[in-house]
């Protein structure tokens, strides 16, 4: 059973306004200089080797923009406006990831149900589908870091953390796919990351067949399997000598073990999304 959550994201409906740099076009069309549907001369300021302008976009502009890409699986797209100064502008100013500016379809009452796209707080953003303003049906959450801010103290090793798959009341609830991408280039020696994660998810954790493959800071990748509920895996019997229990069996050679310590063994998911319902 899923209940409805006591707390969840806030929709922040302001419209903001923000300066994108965006190519100066031109053409014989087109006056040198001024903005294609303006009359106003601009002047164009110079970034590297291109010619740009500045212009006024609103949030609903940039998340339309965003979801264009997004809707035609241009994922990689969507992460690279994601870094953009007025992007990430746009994040900064919500309070923090508990919050969100919407774009998409509505119901009656006026809140978010269909198809649409939110930017939230902390450089996070969801497109999917949705249900009386709940991230309901099948949908993709992505996190990125750029090491600043909020991202300051995070493992250098993370670029996105993902999620894509089934949603209900908010959170990763059916099949999905957790993902990570990383730069191991930039871990400690002997580290080892989850890479994947693909299994059965209740209100953002893991429950139930739980395949993972993990990746090291030697480029080796492991694949594993192992059974959680309500995010708490399952052990084998016996202990290291670090106190530390078996989870997870490798894929190739079952009597190898993912090892964690007992009190770490709970609230195994995707922390992130599930910190949004906090606020």
């Amino acid at each position: 059973m899923h209940a409805v959550p006591d707390k969840e994201p806030v929709e922040v409906q302001e419209t903001i306004e923000l300066e994108a740099e965006e190519p100066l076009e031109t053409s014989s069309a087109q006056t040198p200089g001024t903005v294609s549907g303006s009359d106003s001369p601009v002047t164009p300021q110079v970034s590297g080797n291109a010619a740009v302008t500045v212009v006024k976009k609103t949030n609903a502009q940039m998340l339309a923009e965003m979801m264009d890409y997004w809707s035609k699986g241009n994922v990689e797209a969507v992460e690279d406006l994601s870094g953009l100064a007025h992007y990430r502008a746009m994040s900064a100013s919500l309070k923090s990831a508990s919050y969100f500016y919407y774009y998409g379809e509505r119901n009656g009452a006026g809140r978010p149900e269909g198809t649409g796209i939110a930017v939230y707080g902390e450089d996070q953003y969801y497109y999917g589908e949705w249900k009386d303003g709940f991230r309901s049906g099948q949908g993709m959450w992505i996190k990125m870091y750029f090491g600043d801010g909020k991202d300051a103290g995070t493992d250098p090793v993370f670029i996105s953390h993902s999620y894509d798959g089934a949603w209900l009341n908010n959170l990763p609830n059916g099949e999905g796919h957790e993902r990570y991408d990383l730069d191991v280039g930039k871990a400690e020696p002997g580290s080892r990351y989850f890479q994947n994660v693909i299994g059965n998810f209740k209100d953002g954790l893991y429950d139930g067949e739980m395949y993972i493959n993990t990746l090291n800071s030697d480029k080796n990748v492991q694949e594993w399997k192992g059974k959680a509920k309500d995010g708490v895996f399952e052990t084998f019997e016996g202990r290291d000598l670090e106190g530390r229990v078996p989870i997870c069996q490798d894929v190739q050679n079952p009597d190898s073990h993912m090892w964690i310590q007992p009190l770490e063994n709970k609230d195994q998911g995707i922390e992130e999304v599930r910190e949004q319902m906090k606020k």
